[in-house]
């Protein structure tokens, strides 16, 4: 396979910054258990620097990029400089800022509303003769339609699921790229189980006759390091946990590599404390 037709995406989980310990290691609150919150900005605008360097084809978020209710500023400032096409679903603790809160800050008011969230969607990712269906699925919309502040669990409700098996089902693509911040192949506690069940065996019945595709299904939530977690669920399925940005004074941005045959292989770059640019 050419190089040219590697379709590469950086992905980013679970930054958790938390703006009043940014910069100050010796704060009281500046580390809790594995995450060190002083660091996050720094490692933050470094993996932005990295992805400009690199230019990706996708640059995704899968969500918690900060660890209590604030202002997006210090998100949204280096978000912005990103010059590939990227991509957001939001974690639980973002949430912690409302829904609407985060739709205005992030400025998803006018995309379109899917199974209930502005930020569910589906789009084909192509480079020459390499192609994939990325999903975008927000984990946190509950069966009322509402999103369910506070809670770390991740489910998908009946529109949701209608959504996702029209998209597989009628895609084009050999490759289903799916992202989400709750994963269904992470502990138990962090997924309605009955959800994962139906999950599985919608992937199944895709593949079912002659056409297959293979779905690859990435998730933050559960903080990983610092390499990804990576599960087998089925020949169909794979699921994928990526390294979280705030473990540690030193994490790692995932980076994702998509050969023509429709198998992935993963690599990392750190991402550190601190970090002077030399832009």
């Amino acid at each position: 396979m050419s190089i040219s037709e590697e379709l590469t995406i950086h992905w980013m989980t679970d930054l958790h910054m938390k703006d009043r310990v940014t910069g100050k290691p010796d704060h009281p609150e500046s580390i809790f258990a594995e995450r060190h919150y002083y660091a996050s900005v720094d490692k933050w605008r470094q993996a932005v620097d990295i992805a400009n360097t690199e230019m990706p084809d996708l640059f995704i978020c899968t969500g918690d990029i900060v660890d209590e209710k604030q202002d997006l500023a210090s998100f949204l400032e280096h978000w912005d400089h990103i010059r590939s096409r990227k991509e957001f679903v939001p974690g639980n603790h973002d949430l912690d800022n409302g829904y609407l809160s985060i739709v205005r800050q992030l400025r998803y008011q006018d995309a379109a509303i899917i199974a209930g969230s502005y930020f569910n969607r589906s789009f084909s990712l192509v480079k020459a003769r390499n192609r994939a269906r990325v999903i975008l699925l927000d984990t946190y919309v509950g069966q009322d339609g509402e999103h369910r502040l506070g809670s770390c669990l991740g489910t998908i409700e009946e529109d949701a699921f209608e959504w996702l098996e029209e998209e597989m089902r009628e895609c084009s693509e050999p490759v289903i790229l799916l992202f989400a911040h709750n994963g269904l192949g992470g502990p138990e506690e962090y997924f309605d189980q009955e959800h994962v069940n139906r999950f599985v065996e919608m992937t199944e019945r895709l593949n079912a006759g002659s056409t297959q595709k293979r779905v690859y299904y990435f998730a933050g939530h559960h903080h990983v390091h610092p390499k990804a977690f990576v599960k087998e669920i089925t020949s169909h399925l794979t699921f994928v946990t990526g390294v979280a940005m705030v473990v540690g004074e030193r994490s790692y941005l995932n980076v994702l590599h998509l050969e023509t045959t429709g198998s992935i292989s993963l690599s990392y770059r750190e991402v550190s404390y601190p970090y002077q640019s030399d832009k």
